[in-house]
This record gives structure tokens, C-alpha cells and sequence, in this order.
């Protein structure tokens, strides 16, 4: 996996405001971080709203505990 695209997935994973934005308009924030517009529309099919929500929350889930 690219290392841009480890980076972009961490941040949607862990920024609320941002996968919020990306859930709405995937294509043209995969653009705005970055990617080019075939590497953004790719994105865009391919990564599931309801996968991506469900890892968001498992992530936030784990980062709580450890910081207990």
C-alpha cells in the first residue's frame, strides 16, 4: 500500500470533520489531499461508506482504552 494513501486512511479514520466531508464528496477529497483524479475517483468506488464509519469507530474504540 502507497504510504500517501496509508496517511490519507489514517485521517479518515481518525478525523471525524474529514471523513464526514469525504462521506459526501469522496472524489473531490481524495483531490484536495492530494491524489490525482483517477487515483480520487478510485478512492471514491472503492472504499465503503459503511466499512470505513465502522473501522472510524473500532480505531476510536482501541485509542480510548489505551489511553486509560
Amino acid at each position: 500500500m502507497h504510504a500517501d494513501l496509508q496517511q490519507f486512511l489514517a485521517r479518515l479514520y481518525t478525523d471525524d470533520a474529514l471523513r464526514a466531508r469525504f462521506l459526501a464528496q469522496p472524489a473531490a477529497v481524495a483531490r484536495e489531499c492530494g491524489f490525482d483524479e483517477a487515483s480520487a475517483e478510485r478512492l471514491a468506488a472503492e472504499i465503503d461508506a459503511e466499512s470505513l464509519t465502522l473501522a472510524a469507530r473500532s480505531f476510536a474504540k482501541k485509542r480510548a482504552v489505551r489511553r486509560r
